[in-house]
């Protein structure tokens, strides 16, 4: 019985590399569509699940393994479920909204979870000596993606205000 059981978390593992080889390209392209390093999108296989991290903050766990197959995403980016789709909750992860892993609708959920992940991280500085040329292109141009996502300017010319140049829309 032993035997069996660890034949079948092995195939699980499995699995969850083979989807995780698929999905990953796909996540560090749209990454890298928001200015983000796509590099800063990992993943990783551990003893229970796979997980997804955008830098340290996890997007999602993937488990493949036994018969439940499950996607699990913080409560943070639960906005990245669309509504409908049946989300449960464990006492043992509070913090995690739970659905059935189907793989049509997990890559169009981890990709939104990912951008959201991408817009969520808290900026560090308002703006850098970029700003009127951000301005003018309506949107964030600093070259370094890392420097750029810990910008708090970019999330206003994201929303369409302008504060500044030949774009300007703030008085």
């Amino acid at each position: 019985m032993d035997e069996q059981f660890d034949l079948l978390m092995d195939a699980g593992i499995q699995q969850e590399k083979i989807f995780l080889s698929t999905i990953m390209p796909l996540l560090k392209n749209a990454g890298s569509s928001h200015n983000a390093d796509p590099d800063d999108i990992t993943a990783r296989t551990g003893e229970s699940y796979s997980s997804i991290y955008f830098r340290a903050s996890l997007i999602a766990r993937i488990r493949l393994r036994g018969k439940l197959h499950t996607l699990s995403i913080p409560d943070r980016l639960a906005d990245a479920i669309p509504s409908g789709i049946p989300v449960s909750k464990l006492a043992s992860e509070k913090q995690f909204s739970r659905i059935s892993f189907h793989e049509s609708t997990a890559v169009s959920i981890l990709e939104s979870a990912t951008l959201l992940a991408i817009e969520r991280v808290p900026k560090e500085f308002d703006c850098c000596s970029r700003y009127i040329q951000c301005s003018d292109a309506k949107v964030c141009i600093h070259p370094d993606p890392k420097l750029s996502m810990l910008c708090g300017y970019r999330r206003i010319l994201k929303s369409g205000r302008i504060f500044y140049g030949e774009n300007r829309n703030i008085k």
